[in-house]
């Protein structure tokens, strides 16, 4: 990559998480995404270095073909990188929404790839990842078979079996 497209990259990273924003907010310097996308492009296939090249410079030439202003993603104020790159994000046109995708999935990348950042997300913290739901249930395994539901509350991990009534319908003889 040239310089220039590093800096594209790296202001358009940057944005997804802005420094002393809300979320994961990390501080000036913590996160290396130069670093991560240099690898990414290193040990990707050579589709992928296409196609992570072409989303760098659809976002960075995005406020000229995108809001009609003759400028760079770096050359605007880092305030409005953000709602830049959500406009991408929820473009009309599947490939600008997924050519935005991989960048933010660099980011993610970036941001998770530093100890400090992650703690701070919650990520490793097992007791954090409960089921959506509160509850886990294993199916019996065929319609015949006349084992109860159990199901798995996820506040205390008890298990409990719960009954559950079958619809049996007659073949019309």
């Amino acid at each position: 990559m040239f310089g220039f497209e590093r800096r594209w990259a790296r202001d358009a990273l940057s944005a997804f998480a802005p420094e002393q924003g809300p979320g994961l907010a990390p501080s000036a310097g913590e996160v290396d995404y130069d670093a991560v996308l240099q690898r990414m492009l290193r040990e990707v296939a050579p589709l992928a270095i296409i196609g992570l090249r072409l989303a760098v410079w659809s976002a960075a030439l995005a406020p000229l073909w995108l809001l009609g202003k003759f400028a760079t993603i770096s050359s605007l104020g880092s305030s409005h990188r953000p709602a830049l790159l959500s406009a991408l994000l929820t473009h009309r046109v599947f490939a600008v929404r997924e050519l935005a995708m991989l960048l933010k999935l660099c980011a993610a990348m970036a941001l998770l790839g530093v100890p400090s950042v992650r703690s701070r997300s919650g990520y490793d913290d097992a007791r954090a990842a409960q089921p959506e739901s509160g509850v886990r249930i294993r199916l019996p395994k065929s319609r015949e078979e006349q084992v109860p539901l159990r199901v798995w509350p996820a506040q205390d991990g008890a298990l409990t079996e719960v009954e559950l009534e079958r619809e049996h319908t007659q073949a019309a003889s």
